[in-house]
């Protein structure tokens, strides 16, 4: 029998607390027979099983933890299995029909699974672009978490030259006439931002070979691809690429929120060392120490007042200065830190 992964218990991503239902335990230990019943118990165990939100709060408990390597894993092999029985003898899959196929390509992409993305893009080309909650950007995302290069730009060059199915035994053929180059930059930017978002940093080097302007990749929030490495806490991004990306000021809260959340001290104080940004606010003028504070990461306040004392004094611009937000943070227990688990 395979490991037992996050068993049925109560997690917290800071803003509220839900739990892994039976069907999220199920698919994560790839005990398919199992998903199978409970979605002939309740067929309502198939939204909680493809809800984006889900997934997303899935992959904060076993992102970057090795005894749950394999949970992206299992979840493909399960809905892989999925697919195949949704079949019907006409050829035409009940559940890709019901609007679950961007769920079952971002599965198979986290997987880094290249036959299974394969099969679905030969089955309909415009599932790149995602249905429902998932969006391309999401499916490129999947694709660059994965770590499995070969994925993404299988789903990269589907997403950029856009293909549709003749009908004619299945064969696909590429868009007739010329890409508009604002889709193709569109495509590009969402793809820069999903590599730095899944910590891909092969294939953000590879979009970035020809780039002269790094900070022309914003999102609609204006934020730029080293806001997104951080977003994640993806550290080797940052370490890697600075000498391209760290050469204008930025939304600090962007940045910080995203490394306070995986509680990289030694990535602040290398922030702090490398860049006059201490101060820098963001546009409600919070620096780096009131997120901090406000986030309860005490080992992170502690670093940036070593390097900074002179922050502690330094006021938010609407209305209060450090000591408030520390005071609230750290001497209130009963408030869920960020990343707690109950």
């Amino acid at each position: 029998m395979p490991p037992s992964y996050f068993p049925l218990r109560w997690e917290s991503t800071g803003d509220q607390w839900w739990f892994a239902s039976p069907i999220d335990w199920a698919a994560a230990n790839g005990h398919y027979d199992l998903v199978r019943e409970l979605l002939r118990i309740d067929s309502n165990h198939l939204i909680k099983l493809t809800s984006l939100r889900r997934v997303r709060r899935l992959e904060t408990v076993w992102d970057d933890e090795e005894q749950f390597h394999d949970v992206a894993r299992c979840r493909s092999q399960v809905a892989q299995k999925l697919l195949v029985e949704g079949e019907s003898k006409k050829g035409k899959n009940s559940l890709i029909r019901s609007g679950y196929g961007g769920w079952f390509l971002y599965t198979a992409a986290s997987a880094g699974d290249l036959g299974f993305v394969q099969e679905l893009l030969e089955r309909d080309p415009l599932l790149v672009f995602g249905e429902g909650e998932y969006g391309v950007t999401d499916i490129l995302y999947a694709a660059a978490r994965s770590k499995n290069c070969q994925v993404f730009r299988l789903v990269f060059d589907f997403a950029v030259s856009p293909r549709f199915s003749t009908g004619k035994g299945g064969e696909l053929e590429e868009q007739i006439g010329e890409i508009p180059s604002v889709f193709k930059w569109e495509m590009i930017n969402r793809a820069v931002h999903a590599a730095a978002r899944g910590g891909n940093l092969e294939i953000l080097k590879e979009l970035l070979s020809d780039c002269s302007d790094v900070l022309a990749y914003r999102d609609i929030q204006g934020s730029t691809i080293l806001h997104a490495a951080a977003g994640r806490g993806q550290v080797e991004i940052g370490d890697e690429s600075r000498s391209r990306i760290f050469t204008v000021g930025f939304n600090l809260y962007g940045l910080v929120d995203g490394v306070l959340r995986v509680k990289k001290k030694r990535v602040v104080k290398e922030l702090v060392a490398s860049f006059d940004i201490i101060n820098s606010t963001d546009n409600q003028g919070n620096t780096a120490l009131h997120v901090a504070a406000y986030r309860g990461q005490l080992a992170v306040v502690e670093a940036l007042i070593l390097a900074s004392p002179s922050s502690i004094s330094l006021k938010k611009q609407c209305w209060r200065n450090f000591s408030p937000y520390g005071s609230v943070w750290f001497s209130n227990p009963w408030i869920p830190k960020a990343g707690s688990t109950g």
